[in-house]
């Protein structure tokens, strides 16, 4: 069984839902899933490059008050 809606459900439905699709409408669905997943992966790079300059300002930061 699985909880939350899981991978397992989500390919069930995913394979229900390709036996009353046509062949555009399966293309659209697969091109809109790999957007998807294109701008989920853009954000969390976004995300992390946000992190790495935070952590480097935050390194200089103290560098700078060890100085004095």
């Amino acid at each position: 069984m699985t909880h939350y809606g899981g991978y397992h459900a989500r390919g069930m439905l995913l394979s229900r839902m390709y036996d009353y699709l046509d062949e555009e409408q399966m293309r659209q669905l697969m091109v809109r899933m790999i957007e998807s997943r294109i701008k989920a992966k853009q954000q969390h790079i976004e995300m992390m490059q946000h992190k790495v300059e935070t952590y480097k300002l935050a390194r200089d930061m103290i560098h700078a008050g060890m100085k004095k």
